[in-house]
């Protein structure tokens, strides 16, 4: 891709970290298509890790880690072509999947000369998002952001973040939403700097955007998109989640928001503060527990 000048670009990061807004703003600034999430090439790194962690399968195919290498590069060179050949000439490909952070090994391997990026955003503020979405799906939609399960939802971060406070690989660049939304032009102007773009700003304040349907189900499109870029949403799970949802979410994601430089307004939790919901679960589960030992004596 280099040898032709066109640049191939991967960002990925958690959901709800502003990847939308990158991709599009990037896009916009090197008058390349807005694409939807490239959850193909997503699949091929996941693939490639799977089969990574089964040698004792995966040797019945092929011979060692480089033929399996080569499949695998080849498939992803084959699909990131068949992208390039729809649109047309544009000096850059900017393609991203939040998924595609827990494969950064994998991208790495795969397509060594693309420019990997992570959006990295407060998780207090990506938990408040995921809270939003519950409060817009519909009552048969009712799910874990409805109900509210901060254990699922820091979880979900710390699993997407997770690797990369393990593995900090010197060739990934980070951006970060809070300075996305506050500074767009400065920030997008260092991240050229640092990965070899050449951008032009001036399109970013009335950027161009994916049509709605090919970014997100209803209830997972916020109402900052299709704007220029806005502060509304930095430091909202101030009024969006409780004191003791804040404090939960600092515990379960502490790793992560100490490896992304963002400060707990809280000191480092105790146990204590999931004290109740633990015993509500051990009541649950004995009651539940009791349940089928009394069906199980009585058929």
């Amino acid at each position: 891709m280099d040898s032709e000048g066109r640049k191939l670009v991967l960002i990925a990061g958690a959901q709800r970290s502003g990847t939308t807004l990158l991709q599009t703003l990037l896009a916009n600034a090197l008058d390349t298509p807005v694409l939807p999430e490239a959850h193909i090439l997503c699949d091929l790194m996941a693939s490639f890790k799977r089969a990574k962690d089964a040698p004792r399968k995966t040797k019945y195919f092929y011979a060692g880690e480089e033929d399996l290498l080569d499949f695998f590069r080849a498939c992803a060179e084959r699909h990131v072509a068949d992208i390039e050949a729809r649109v047309g000439d544009a000096q850059a490909l900017v393609l991203k999947d939040p998924n595609l952070v827990q494969y950064d090994e994998e991208a790495a391997d795969l397509l060594p000369n693309a420019i990997r990026i992570v959006c990295l955003r407060d998780p207090r503020d990506i938990a408040s998002s995921f809270l939003r979405i519950g409060q817009r799906e519909t009552q048969g939609e009712a799910g874990k952001y409805r109900r509210r399960d901060i254990h699922f939802i820091g979880k979900k971060i710390v699993d997407s973040y997770g690797g990369l406070a393990d593995r900090r690989s010197p060739s990934l660049h980070f951006v970060r939403y809070e300075e996305l939304t506050e500074r767009p032009a400065q920030t997008l102007q260092a991240l050229g700097r640092d990965a070899g773009l050449a951008l032009s700003l001036d399109r970013i304040d009335k950027p161009v955007w994916l049509e709605s349907e090919a970014r997100h189900d209803d209830a997972w499109i916020s109402a900052l998109e299709e704007r220029a870029p806005s502060t509304e949403s930095v430091g909202v799970y101030r009024t969006v989640m409780s004191p003791r949802e804040i404090a939960l979410l600092e515990q379960i994601c502490s790793r992560v928001m100490d490896f992304a430089g963002y400060e707990r307004s809280y000191l480092p939790a105790s146990r204590s503060l999931d004290a109740p919901a633990r015993f509500a679960r051990a009541i649950v589960n004995r009651i539940r527990r009791g349940y089928w030992s009394y069906r199980a004596r009585f058929p």
